[in-house]
């Protein structure tokens, strides 16, 4: 059984100084019950902390606690979407301040990270053309980024 990720799970500070961002995301009923369990992190390399509560999606950086993203999952007839998130721009939290990389990141730990998806390809031949950024994916995503995980059952 998959242990179930709360506000308490782990270290997390709320976000400072929010910026609104547009998206469109939709999920299915099963997709939802996957999001709403969460990331916990198990070891050093794990970047994020992830918990849902009263419909938000929280997004912490694991060592620091900070707080990164949120989004509002919304229901509707047999479907759920997240139409908008947060994004910090406190500086000294958070040092980027575009908008379409933020899209991007969330995507990816959406994706990736909540409904574990196998995207890593996509993602590489988009973002990774450097050792730089290679690099720098490892800092952000860590071993979201190359973990073969099982993703077949979603937490009960």
């Amino acid at each position: 059984m998959t242990t179930i990720a709360s506000r308490t799970s782990w270290k997390n500070l709320p976000i400072d100084n929010p910026k609104r961002i547009d998206i469109h995301l939709q999920f299915t009923a099963e997709q939802f019950t996957k999001l709403t369990a969460g990331l916990i992190p198990e070891e050093m390399e794990d970047k994020w902390f992830v918990f849902f509560e009263n419909n938000w999606l929280f997004f912490h950086r694991s060592w620091t606690g900070y707080g990164y993203y949120k989004a509002q999952i919304i229901k509707k007839q047999d479907f759920y979407i997240i139409n908008e998130f947060w994004a910090e721009r406190n500086q000294e939290k958070y040092q980027n301040d575009d908008d379409q990389a933020d899209i991007q990141i969330l995507t990816y730990l959406i994706v990736r990270g909540l409904l574990c998806m196998d995207v890593n390809y996509f993602f590489a031949r988009q973002t990774i053309k450097s050792g730089n950024d290679a690099i720098n994916s490892w800092g952000l995503f860590g071993r979201m980024l190359f973990t073969e995980q099982s993703y077949d059952n979603p937490p009960e």
